[in-house]
């Protein structure tokens, strides 16, 4: 569906969860802790079954960011 298709969609009354969509998600944590690694693991079950969940999205997998910032001596 490209965005014109889906713009004139949504003006007749239609919602997002109603187009047949491919979405995806970002999730990042910002150190390597283990509350850090849990928060990850809770972001990817989450919006995966959010996503799952509306029968007219296709899921595909997403894009997972564990940026761990290093200090500088």
């Amino acid at each position: 569906m490209n965005i014109y298709n889906m713009r004139n969609a949504l003006h007749t009354g239609k919602t997002i969860f109603d187009l047949p969509l491919k979405v995806t998600f970002y999730a990042r944590v910002s150190t390597g802790s283990d509350e850090q690694a849990n928060s990850l693991a809770n972001q990817i079950g989450y919006y995966s079954d959010f996503i799952k969940g509306v029968k007219e999205w296709t899921f595909i997998d997403g894009y997972i960011d564990e940026a761990v910032i290093i200090g500088l001596s």
